[in-house]
């Protein structure tokens, strides 16, 4: 078994912060692009309450000609 001198850990402990660096960078590029899709599905959602209401006034305005 080779033994841990201070060398070692020295070295050890930059890789664990590189490595951690690393995650930390694919963390804010997911964080980017969920913030992407969410203002994707906020507009799909006013488009889609947006068009409801168009029918509900065209059912609206259907029924109060046939009357």
């Amino acid at each position: 078994m080779t033994e841990w001198n201070d060398g070692r850990l020295d070295d050890l402990s930059r890789r664990v912060d590189t490595g951690f660096a690393c995650v930390d960078q694919q963390f804010e590029r997911v964080h980017a692009e969920i913030q992407g899709i969410h203002a994707r599905f906020d507009g799909l959602q006013r488009a889609l309450t947006q068009m409801t209401m168009m029918v509900i006034a065209a059912l609206i305005g259907l029924i109060t000609t046939q009357v």
